[in-house]
């Protein structure tokens, strides 16, 4: 999520109770209502390097300047395309806490589909700021419109929902921004990365006192890079019906005309290389590229295939596999289709 700043307007105290203490360290649970590889992805972690220049708290480069100059402040969990959004995807508190700041009414609209960026103050678009104790203060960004479930003012418990994820404010691609805030006695703000955690002593990894409990960590593992959107179409990809999820049929004739294996990809880096394979019904390899990625791109569409010629396709079961190779690793995601 691009940012010039984060700001609701909202008062940003109200007074503590009793209800609200916990212990705010190691007992965040995760505030999506998904699966961390399958359903939904880490698509940028917080900036810890104010200034130019990017470190994710495993000291890799899976996050971004906002602006030059300006860290990436949350952890952007980001669904597969608008279908998710439709289908709807619950945005849950990550620790009981009360509400200090609630928007909604900002349109689902990709940014790169709007004449005008949003104003700075709404970038965050439709979104809820809760208030925990010791400080911390956690927002959640671009909810779906006219999702928002909770009031300002009020008191909710862990794991209660708060709206649905969407494609509101200043954001090209549906997820959650998710951002902690560290306010002291003196309203000095200081952003907390929730896998560094508070007052972490060494240089790299998951801190001493993350803010996750251990199960949230287990459930959202260190992703430098992710394959989150695979398919097959029998013509040349649009990408805007990609990001809407238009692309799902499992199921061609024997007669198409062309095969094409497509996928989607965030944090690609230079020298990385992509590798599209298509599998006929008896494990032959009906079609195979490589493809060399040139420089890092944090969002990345790319496809492969080819025309099909006479005789048609034999009917069954193909299998297409998309591979990233970096360095000595490679990440692997398949999918199947049915020719008949």
């Amino acid at each position: 999520m691009r940012l010039k700043k984060l700001i609701f307007g909202f008062v940003a105290f109200v007074t503590l109770v009793p209800w609200l203490a916990f212990g705010a360290e190691g007992s965040f649970v995760f505030p999506i209502d998904c699966t961390v590889g399958k359903t939904c992805w880490i698509a940028n972690y917080v900036d810890l390097k104010p200034g130019k220049g990017v470190v994710d708290y495993a000291c890799g480069t899976a996050t971004y300047d906002a602006l030059p100059g300006n860290q990436h402040k949350g952890t952007d969990i980001a669904l597969q395309d608008m279908a998710a959004v439709r289908r709807g995807v619950e945005v849950r508190a990550v620790e009981r806490g009360i509400v200090v700041g609630v928007r909604d009414g900002v349109p689902d609209i990709n940014i790169k589909d709007r004449k005008t960026a949003p104003a700075s103050n709404r970038a965050c678009g439709n979104g809820v700021r809760l208030q925990h104790l010791n400080g911390l203060v956690t927002q959640y960004c671009h909810m779906k419109k006219g999702s928002i479930s909770v009031k300002s003012g009020a008191q909710v418990e862990q794991g209660q929902r708060l709206g649905l994820v969407g494609l509101s404010g200043l954001t090209s691609f549906p997820h959650l921004h998710f951002q902690v805030t560290k306010i002291n006695a003196k309203g000095d703000k200081t952003i907390i990365d929730p896998f560094a955690g508070l007052d972490r002593k060494t240089a790299c990894g998951v801190g001493e006192n993350p803010l996750w409990t251990a199960h949230a960590l287990a459930h959202a593992p260190y992703q430098p890079t992710a394959i989150y959107n695979v398919g097959f179409v029998d013509k040349k990809p649009d990408f805007t019906a990609i990001s809407q999820g238009l692309y799902k049929a499992e199921v061609f004739p024997t007669t198409v005309p062309v095969l094409v294996l497509w996928a989607e990809f965030f944090r690609v880096e230079g020298g990385d290389e992509l590798t599209f394979e298509i599998t006929t019904p008896t494990g032959h390899t009906l079609h195979k590229q490589t493809l060399p990625i040139k420089s890092k791109k944090s969002h990345y569409v790319a496809f492969s295939g080819l025309r099909i010629k006479s005789p048609n396709l034999t009917p069954g079961i193909y299998e297409g596999t998309v591979s990233l190779r970096r360095a000595q690793k490679t990440i692997t995601t398949r999918r199947k289709i049915i020719i008949q």
